[in-house]
């Protein structure tokens, strides 16, 4: 692995989206794993995390992290086919997992306003009501992606207890280049409101290969 930085090169092939972000902070979640590797990563993961945080790793944790992360890649792989996870390492292991995914897409939009890519993180939720939902949209230039980017952060219930709270990066690229987008959520608003300025900055580390 280099010194570091997480590059495309240390995970034996290479990315759709790049990043060199800090390890320490980020983890790489292979979304194309078998089950016997997939539960001596778990393994690794939770014990380094654990020795990190200086907790004790319980059965019950356990369960909750691998139910999390086993539902997790079905989604992220078989349903959104998503191109790139990330895992954000500083949110203590009593919490949910923080799973940032990124995903290419192609639009040849001349100008980011024609791009249905790029608007679709502020359209309401069509299953809930408008004044239960919180949107707030602000311009997100990127030194790799280009100026043409937002960030856009949600809050909205899941339930009658849990207020989710997602964001979401789009950057508009130029024709012929792929758009991108990183996106994830949380169920406790607090968690994410305290790890923005780390996000912002791991969204600065996105490029698209090459």
């Amino acid at each position: 692995m280099s010194d570091d930085t997480l590059w495309s090169t240390d995970l034996g092939a290479p990315l759709r989206i790049d990043t060199d972000a800090n390890p320490d902070l980020w983890g790489y979640l292979h979304l194309q794993i078998d089950k016997k590797t997939f539960k001596e990563w778990l393994g690794l993961h939770l014990t380094g995390m654990a020795a990190v945080q200086n907790i004790e790793l319980t059965r019950k944790i356990r369960r909750f992290h691998k139910s999390f992360y086993e539902q997790t890649l079905v989604t992220l792989r078989d349903k959104l086919q998503v191109d790139e996870a990330f895992i954000y390492h500083a949110i203590p292991l009593t919490y949910l997992p923080l799973v940032m995914h990124a995903t290419r897409f192609h639009c040849e939009a001349a100008d980011a306003p024609s791009c249905e890519g790029l608007a679709a993180p502020t359209v309401p939720h069509p299953d809930i009501p408008e004044w239960q939902q919180r949107t707030g949209t602000v311009p997100f230039a990127s030194p790799h992606l280009g100026e043409d980017g937002l960030r856009v952060t949600r809050s909205y219930p899941a339930d009658s207890t849990v207020m989710m709270t997602s964001v979401t990066y789009y950057w508009h690229t130029p024709p012929g280049v792929p758009d991108v987008c990183l996106r994830g959520h949380h169920d406790d608003p607090e968690v994410i409101a305290a790890v923005m300025e780390p996000l912002d900055d791991f969204a600065m580390t996105l490029r698209l290969p090459g």
